[in-house]
Order: C-alpha cells, then sequence, then structure tokens
C-alpha cells in the first residue's frame, strides 16, 4: 500500500473519530444533565437527614464536575469540527478516492510488469540482442 493511501485513509479515521467523539461528549452532558434533574428531584420529594443530603449534595457536584469537562469537549471538539473538517472533508474523500484509483493502476502495472519504450521499439531481448551477433 501507498503512504497516500495509508495517510488519507488515517485521516479520514481521525475525522470520523472527531465526529464520534463529538457526539459521545454531546450527548454525556445530555445524560449529566438527566442525572441532576433526577436528583434534583429526588431532594424535592424525599426527605432525607444530614447526612442523606450532604450525599446527595456531593453526587450533585461530582456530577457537575463531569458535565463541565464533557461541555469542555464539545466546545473544542465543535470548534475543530467547524472551523477545520466539515471544510475539508470533502477534499479529503476526494482525494482519497483518487489516491486509491492511482494506487490500484499503479499497482497493477507493477504487477504486470508494464513499460513503454520511450525511444526504442521493444524491449524483448531476443529483438535487443541477436544470439548470432557479438555484443561490442
Amino acid at each position: 500500500m501507498c503512504k497516500a493511501k495509508r495517510y488519507s485513509e488515517q485521516l479520514l479515521e481521525i475525522y470520523n473519530n472527531i465526529d464520534k467523539d463529538y457526539e459521545y461528549y454531546y450527548s454525556e452532558v445530555g445524560r449529566f444533565d438527566a442525572i441532576t434533574q433526577d436528583l434534583l428531584h429526588a431532594i424535592e420529594n424525599g426527605d432525607f437527614n444530614v447526612a442523606e443530603g450532604y450525599k446527595l449534595a456531593k453526587r450533585i457536584k461530582d456530577i457537575r464536575v463531569e458535565r463541565r469537562i464533557a461541555k469542555v469537549e464539545v466546545k473544542t471538539l465543535s470548534n475543530l469540527k467547524k472551523t477545520f473538517c466539515d471544510k475539508n472533508i470533502h477534499q479529503l474523500k476526494c482525494a482519497h478516492g483518487q489516491i486509491k484509483k492511482e494506487d490500484e493502476i499503479l499497482m497493477k502495472q507493477i504487477e504486470e510488469k508494464v513499460y513503454k519504450p520511450k525511444i526504442l521499439e521493444s524491449i524483448d531481448l531476443k529483438l535487443l540482442v541477436p544470439l548470432n551477433r557479438k555484443i561490442i
């Protein structure tokens, strides 16, 4: 496999990973929001003592910290997607397609050992070096 083909595949894989990570962290923010709402409703609708109240507050704090980390990832990945990936993915896919086609053609030529002489009419050794003549 040629390096250009491998590099273009790796770039496409990176673009796909950016999209997957963005979707993952975006859904995580929503999940953390839902957990927070569940905890707030548990506080609203339940009776609890001081120790239980502390544990609920600590749980909300921990969820909010995790949510903040996920939001940072969403924001930075969104910036990367909008300013770079979304603008260049089409060109990358086109370039990858062209590279794949060119690689297939060139690999086929290597396998078939196709060579077109530039000046000589043929590269057949029997025609180039007759057996009954001396080579100078």
